[in-house]
């Protein structure tokens, strides 16, 4: 038996590694005394998994965790075990028991929505239009662990379009990102990307970033929650 939930990393921890969240939601496991699964060999580790890691910064309120138990146990003492077994700043929101054989929570994430504020009041909405037209929108990605220092990626394959709006004060982004098996691409790559392509000056060092909404696709292609219309919601 897998337990599939729905957790938040909320803006208290926004500046945790994604490394320290997920150590942070394995101490948590042990404490709420869950019959986790372990796996063999000489170093066992808790059986549970992420389904796409959150850059340093960025609000979520849709990632999840899947564990796999020993034994079953029901799907909302086990929620109500975990959430309160967390610190503050991570929240079970919602949960449910998927299929052992079903296809690895990680594989599933497909896509994921974005809300992004800036304190910039001028008006992008002209370099909005021209991003959402263009067919392509290069951009060079630093990646120190290359021969070159850097990867040239597609922004427009990850983010087709772009909705923007200003109130004279701030900036909002709403996007969705696309999630791939070999990756994807931040929030912050946008706004850089926005800022040389369009000679913008969107001050991207004070973005606050927050993950919206995870999803899957559907064999037809639309989007489709993480956890089935029958999960038990905590909140």
């Amino acid at each position: 038996m897998k337990l599939r939930m729905q957790i938040t990393k909320d803006p208290e921890i926004r500046f945790i590694s994604h490394l320290e969240y997920s150590r942070t939601i394995s101490r948590a496991i042990r404490r709420a005394k869950l019959p986790a699964a372990y796996s063999e060999g000489f170093n066992p580790h808790l059986k549970f998994s992420l389904a796409s890691a959150l850059g340093v910064g960025v609000v979520s309120y849709t990632e999840f965790v899947e564990i796999e138990l020993a034994e079953p146990m029901e799907v909302e003492l086990a929620a109500k075990a975990l959430d309160k077994a967390l610190p503050r700043g991570i929240r079970v929101l919602a949960a449910d028991a998927v299929d052992t054989h079903h296809a690895a929570l990680m594989s599933q994430a497909a896509g994921a929505s974005y809300r992004v504020t800036l304190p910039y009041g001028e008006d992008i909405s002209e370099a909005a239009a021209a991003f959402n037209a263009a067919p392509e929108l290069l951009f060079k990605k630093a990646a120190p662990k290359t021969k070159a220092g850097f990867k040239e990626i597609d922004v427009k394959f990850y983010i087709p379009h772009i909705d923007v709006s200003c109130d004279g004060k701030a900036t909002v982004f709403n996007f969705d990102c696309k999630i791939t098996p070999t990756g994807s691409m931040k929030a912050v790559d946008l706004l850089n990307a926005l800022n040389e392509q369009y000679q913008l000056g969107l001050p991207v060092e004070m973005a606050d970033i927050e993950r919206l909404h995870l999803y899957r696709m559907s064999q037809k292609g639309n989007k489709a929650p993480m956890l089935n219309n029958d999960a038990v919601q905590l909140a």
